[in-house]
């Protein structure tokens, strides 16, 4: 036997007993590790299963997984560590993953409290009594609920209840809308009246009635037979507002066709460059207001009138001056357009509508100069009382004669402001040769005109 010596076996002793040692506590901090990594996947667990999002998880197991300190107890990596620092990290994590679930969980029922509040703010009245009592507790609910997907389950019904609370709410004031409406209108009779009345004026403007013809039918039936009205007479509410609102756009619509045209025609007596073309776009547009009969084409129709409002404007004040009528003050009349131009030096100083002579007394055209001015004036009909031309003396306050005979431009009070323009020499207030001139603008006139103004009429 070979004896090994006192020395050596000393140093063998120490590096077993080391070596002991080392695994003692590489075991123990294995042990500890594992043990606090098992709670955190417990904890984990039930965090998904309380309604954290398994993805806010997934990343953190993954974490766990993939560490060092998966190593076996032997392993060198717990000789110097213990991996608390690791599942600190992830405790830190776990928890700010449940905050995060909490808060958004939170959030989502607190939109459905606003939501709600909202309602209330809107339709308060109409919502049921039912709906606000239970809407009371939801506040103490929400501070009672400690889990995400309790709260999660909370606000899904919340969000539920508002929605049917608004539905109901809704129908509910539409119900008391009806009904007020019904009692204005004077009741079911005067429903059926307003709504006969409502299909005249669509057929005189040639509008859509929409379905008030059928409604009107089915209720007079119904009132006959004496079955229920009520769904008809809410169809018929319904419609009377729908069809009352494209006659108010027809109207406003229609308003604004005449202001067009004596724009419109000032740009073709002044001869813009697209002036004739305006007049032509009038027609058109004229045409189509007359075709229109709903709101689609109505709004069309509108928007046709600006485009070519806008463009007229435009081209007027680009043109002001340019025109080729001569130097000094020149005042021309087109009686195809009724218009009378004010120019100074070529440039448009003043625009106005006229009203020019009636058939066979039509005022006569050429170059004439202003050579008399009187403020006022009395008319004396040279006519006598069994022609149909006679008229009655008449004062105006101004006038200015241009041609012999008898030939004057002045005002003429009893002649309305809407009559003036194209077709107004035609009309009941067309002059005897004379050219009419809103009261406004013939005050101005008068002042600004000198005798041997020119005069240029044409057609």
């Amino acid at each position: 036997m070979r004896l090994i010596p006192l020395a050596a076996a000393g140093v063998t002793l120490a590096v077993v007993a080391g070596a002991a040692s080392i695994s003692v506590v590489g075991a123990s901090r294995q042990s500890a590790f594992a043990s606090r990594a098992s709670s955190l996947q417990h904890v984990w667990d039930a965090d998904v299963a309380a309604g954290v999002p398994d993805a806010s998880i997934a990343p953190l197991r993954q974490t766990l997984q993939s560490s060092n300190y998966q190593a076996a107890w032997w392993s060198p990596t717990w000789w110097t560590n213990t991996g608390s620092a690791l599942l600190d990290d992830l405790q830190q994590r776990t928890n700010a993953a449940w905050n995060a679930a909490i808060a958004g969980a939170r959030a989502s029922a607190q939109t459905s409290l606003d939501n709600w509040t909202q309602l209330m703010q809107q339709l308060g009245p109409f919502i049921p009594s039912a709906a606000t009592s239970d809407a009371a507790t939801w506040p103490s609910a929400l501070q009672t609920a400690t889990t995400p997907s309790a709260i999660k389950r909370l606000a899904g019904l919340w969000s539920t209840e508002v929605g049917i609370a608004r539905h109901d709410a809704q129908a509910a004031q539409i119900d008391a809308q009806i009904n007020a409406e019904l009692a204005g209108a004077g009741g079911v009779s005067g429903l059926l009246a307003q709504a006969k009345s409502i299909v005249v004026t669509t057929q005189q403007d040639n509008l859509d009635a929409g379905q008030l013809p059928a409604l009107i039918s089915a209720l007079q039936d119904e009132l006959r037979s004496g079955a229920d009205p009520t769904q008809t007479v809410d169809q018929m509410v319904t419609e009377v507002k729908s069809v009352q609102a494209v006659i108010a756009l027809n109207n406003d619509v229609s308003a604004g066709l005449r202001p067009l045209l004596l724009l419109v025609d000032q740009a073709g007596a002044e001869g813009t460059p697209n002036g004739h073309s305006f007049v032509s776009q009038y027609s058109t547009v004229a045409s189509s207001l007359h075709d229109a009969t709903n709101a689609v084409q109505l709004n069309a129709v509108q928007a046709q009138m600006s485009s070519l409002q806008s463009s007229a404007n435009q081209e007027l004040s680009t043109n002001q001056c340019g025109h080729n009528v001569g130097s000094g003050k020149v005042i021309t009349v087109n009686l195809t357009l009724q218009e009378a131009v004010f120019y100074q030096d070529g440039c448009e100083v003043q625009a106005t509508p006229v009203t020019t002579g009636r058939a066979l007394l039509r005022t006569p055209t050429g170059m004439f100069h202003v050579f008399t001015r009187a403020s006022p004036f009395q008319f004396i009909s040279p006519w006598p009382k069994t022609s149909p031309f006679y008229y009655y003396p008449s004062w105006v306050s101004w006038v200015m004669e241009f041609a012999s005979g008898g030939y004057f431009l002045h005002d003429a009070p009893w002649e309305p402001n809407w009559q003036y323009g194209p077709g107004s020499e035609d009309s009941s207030g067309a002059s005897h040769g004379c050219i009419h001139i809103p009261t406004p603008v013939m005050k101005w006139a008068y002042t600004w005109t000198p005798n041997g103004t020119p005069v240029l009429i044409s057609y």
